[in-house]
């Protein structure tokens, strides 16, 4: 099977930058272009508060793009072909979506090794996509520091 497409979501943590850094030169090898995604969960808010969060949600997107945007750039430095997209909603689900959309052959997702309690409540973005995509995922597991 040839890995012509590869879908990488990003949440910009240490663990995310860190699994993309090591992906790359064997994604380049291989010659996959790379399509990074970022998820921005849409978030409700009380009507007399919309104003404010309004401004807070564009700032937020703003400074997703720029880190997606950075992300295609150093790909770009290193010799592969990448681009990016931001999309609004419960993250596993659009990245779900995504992956079909561009009809991806490989997701590949960092996984930030939490356990217990904390994975409990933080829930899995990548469980999620694991246990439903269409396609191959890949899993990096770099620890997230200690709490």
């Amino acid at each position: 099977m040839a890995i012509k497409k590869v879908l990488i979501p990003s949440d910009f943590s240490e663990a995310s930058n860190r699994a993309i850094e090591l992906a790359l030169p064997t994604l380049k090898q291989l010659g996959s272009e790379i399509v990074f995604v970022h998820v921005l969960e849409a978030m409700d808010h009380p009507d007399d508060m919309a104003a404010l969060f309004d401004k807070g949600y564009a700032y937020l997107m703003n400074r997703a793009q720029t880190l997606l945007n950075d992300l295609v750039m150093a790909a770009k430095a290193k010799g592969l072909r990448a681009s990016a997209e931001l999309l609004k909603g419960a993250p596993y689900v659009e990245i779900l979506k995504f992956s079909e959309k561009i009809d991806a052959d490989l997701i590949l997702m960092a996984t930030h090794g939490r356990r217990g309690f904390n994975r409990l409540i933080l829930g899995s973005q990548t469980e999620g996509v694991v246990r439903m995509a269409s396609c191959p995922v890949t899993t990096m597991r770099i620890d997230a520091p200690a709490v």
